[in-house]
């Protein structure tokens, strides 16, 4: 392991304590080793220090990966890339993680279909697992509205579109076509490369990168809609270490978030609509926006979603295999505070978190993406 790699600079932070405020992990436990400041230090200490396999393993994993700290930090510190770092450098951690996914967690194994390049022999395995079932009756059907005329677009439905809810493709393919976009056939696109960058596969993390954006040249640079949060903040690589080129900066420009046109969809509603409740998570990478938007379209046809605070669900990629009762504390705590009746139905737009609620769902509710609320076929 390259110790100069990690140095912390002590200097850039000004103990302005803004990473404290937003961290999970932090506001769980109230440990100081596990905030963004302690890790930090923690960091600075290995280009001191002979740290072990074992120590280095455990300070890999003290990070949700929600890039929060990043976010808020006047000092524009990137903790979450250094301890990406870390994990890349570290010449256990790879065959670490793949053993975990591989031997300890069903919730991960789907999302790895994209990796058989990385495990070929995975690959046969996990053709056998079927597709994750909706579990709500569309209380909405699309109309055709046409606002937008002759702008290309392209869907980017990620690992868990392509994988385990295809059918949350054709939903996003009916939204785009009920606004009158002119839609290009689904390529098939590498990993947002999100999960990649979050468990240290770097080098894999920018070669998706790269055939992304090849791809998005060859289609002739159309807007790229995603229906997933996270896949946002992978394809748009706020956090990779590579710097961008001009024509990159196109790429990540063309990047749009499905849930952004939710105010300009025309709707009527189904027959035998639902009464269920519906509670919204925001996640960590999605907007505020997403849920205000979808509240005022919801009140227009008579039904109604109940809005919270963000608070991270404790998914966190790698977090959940490493340190699994912390993540389910999350998890537990978010269901908490979201306050579910018996049946609710808990809406979202990130993939991950999806699965990390749907794992640990109160008994009777579901867990579903925020196009679930809509038929199909317009």
């Amino acid at each position: 392991m390259n110790k100069k790699s990690f140095v912390h600079d002590a200097t850039q932070c000004t103990l302005c304590g803004r990473c404290l405020e937003v961290c999970p992990l932090f506001k769980l436990t109230q440990h100081e080793e596990l905030s963004p400041r302690g890790k930090a230090f923690l960091l600075q200490k290995i280009s001191m220090l002979n740290i072990s396999a074992v120590e280095a393993s455990t300070l890999a994993g003290l990070c949700l990966g929600c890039a929060k700290c990043a976010t808020v930090c006047p000092q524009q510190i990137n903790l979450p890339l250094k301890i990406s770092r870390l994990k890349a450098a570290h010449p256990r951690w790879q065959d670490w993680i793949w053993s975990r996914m591989l031997l300890r967690s069903t919730l991960f194994l789907p999302l790895l279909r994209f990796s058989k390049d990385l495990l070929p022999g995975l690959h046969p395995i996990l053709e056998a697992i079927g597709p994750v079932p909706g579990n709500i009756s569309a209380p909405l059907k699309l109309k055709t509205s046409a606002t937008e005329q002759n702008r290309e677009a392209v869907v980017f439905p990620g690992c868990f579109g392509r994988f385990l809810r295809p059918d949350l493709e054709h939903k996003a393919r009916a939204v785009l076509s009920s606004l009158g976009f002119n839609l290009l056939p689904t390529p098939e696109w590498q990993c947002c490369g999100f999960a990649l960058l979050q468990a240290g596969f770097l080098d894999r993390e920018a070669s998706c990168r790269l055939t992304n954006f090849n791809i998005w040249e060859g289609l002739g640079r159309p807007r790229i809609y995603t229906f997933c949060a996270t896949c946002m903040q992978g394809l748009e690589g706020k956090l990779s270490p590579d710097v961008q080129t001009g024509s990159q900066k196109m790429f990540v420009r063309s990047i749009r978030s499905l849930s952004e046109l939710i105010p300009r969809l025309s709707l009527e509603s189904a027959a035998g609509s639902s009464e269920t409740q519906l509670i919204w998570h925001t996640p960590c990478h999605g907007s505020e926006k997403t849920g205000s938007a979808l509240k005022k379209l919801l009140n227009m046809h008579h039904m109604d979603v109940s809005l919270s605070s963000t608070q991270c669900c404790g998914l966190g990629g790698a977090f959940r295999l490493q340190n699994k009762k912390m993540s389910l504390d999350l998890a537990y705590q978010r269901w908490h505070n979201l306050h579910p009746s018996d049946d609710a139905h808990c809406l979202t737009e990130c993939s991950g978190c999806i699965l990390q609620l749907g794992s640990t769902r109160p008994i009777g509710v579901q867990v579903s993406h925020w196009l679930d609320l809509f038929e199909q076929a317009l």
